[in-house]
């Protein structure tokens, strides 16, 4: 039987199966021009081609859609998937397709079908993921907002609270500090200074302190001494056969002496103002004599306060520049009140 081709698709057809065209004669597949694959088809039937040029009853010239291009324009994406299968199934079926190819065929739409509906559910996930991402960014926004308006007012308060002056700052640092040199000083409080007092290599300190104390009439007991040391730097050269040019080179180093008792401290005190021409001589020391100062022990501070003020109480012509327990007392004249100077301010106000 003679074959010919589909004037549709182009391929091989049976003339048998074809619909053909009342107009142009044309042969076409049933699935090509969207007829039924059996049945009765009419003879006055047009093939697309010569229906576009047909004539409507408003005389226009818009070509006539075929009825695919009508079913297609009103079916979702599942349908016209569903639609498309059809058609190939149908095409299947006017063109027999070897088993393999088939099977190649029946697999690919299932992988389609497979990859359709992940797309849907991953395209529903990434909606409501959207949905929490907007939802995340309008709470922080809100926080956002909320912090904004607390530091304003924060620093707004900040703006308005008075800060205090310089000067107060100040003062209150140095009474801050006159304090602590006041809690310093009363550790001191069962100390004594001596200073005069030549040193040497293989010397006894307390065995000094004890001579001193008999001297002043003062009995000192090993019980009634916590510690006792020379104080001060150690470069100073120790009495040696060979005498120094240096003056203050063979100037002593002071002996630190802390009583357990302070009434101990205060009867030598006592005894050393009365007798204040005491001298190493009087402590049978050899060499030329020295005179010996017994003193209240002072922090680092009122050593140096005491320094100053006898210096500024020496140019202002007062008459009395002393410690007591260890405070700094002035007074310019007998019958006035003593001053005290707890800091260099005072040396400025009281000796100004």
């Amino acid at each position: 039987m003679p074959t010919a081709k589909c004037g549709g698709c182009a391929k091989f057809l049976s003339p048998l199966d074809a619909a053909k065209c009342n107009h142009c004669n044309g042969l076409y597949h049933r699935a090509c021009v969207c007829l039924p694959s059996t049945g009765y088809i009419k003879p006055a039937w047009r093939c697309p081609e010569c229906s576009k040029n047909q004539v409507r009853d408003n005389k226009a010239d818009t070509p006539v859609r075929t009825r695919t291009a009508q079913v297609e324009e009103h079916l979702n994406p599942e349908e016209l998937m569903e639609t498309s299968t059809m058609s190939c199934t149908t095409l299947d079926a006017t063109n027999p397709l070897s088993p393999d190819l088939a099977d190649e065929l029946r697999l690919f739409k299932e992988e389609l079908r497979k990859e359709f509906r992940l797309m849907h559910r991953e395209l529903q996930q990434l909606r409501t993921e959207m949905a929490q991402l907007k939802e995340s960014v309008r709470t922080s926004d809100e926080r956002m907002e909320s912090l904004e308006v607390r530091v304003g007012s924060l620093e707004q308060r900040l703006e308005q609270q008075v800060l205090p002056e310089k000067g107060s700052l100040e003062n209150t640092i140095d009474e801050l500090r006159c304090q602590l040199n006041d809690r310093d000083q009363e550790l001191l409080v069962n100390d004594i200074e001596i200073s005069g007092i030549p040193e040497s290599r293989d010397e006894s300190t307390l065995h000094l302190i004890k001579i001193l104390g008999t001297k002043l009439g003062v009995n000192i007991d090993e019980k009634d001494v916590v510690h006792v040391e020379r104080v001060g730097s150690t470069h100073r050269n120790r009495i040696t056969n060979t005498i120094s040019a240096d003056p203050s080179a063979q100037r002593p180093r002071c002996i630190s002496v802390r009583f357990a008792r302070r009434s101990t401290r205060d009867s030598l005190l006592r005894a050393a103002r009365v007798r204040r021409g005491l001298s190493t001589h009087d402590l049978d020391v050899n060499g030329q004599a020295h005179r010996i100062y017994i003193n209240e022990r002072l922090t680092r501070t009122n050593r140096q306060l005491f320094y100053l003020a006898r210096q500024a109480g020496t140019r202002r012509n007062w008459r009395y520049v002393w410690t007591r327990d260890g405070r700094i007392l002035a007074r310019k004249e007998d019958g006035l009140k003593a001053e005290r100077v707890r800091c260099e301010a005072d040396i400025s106000r009281i000796f100004g």
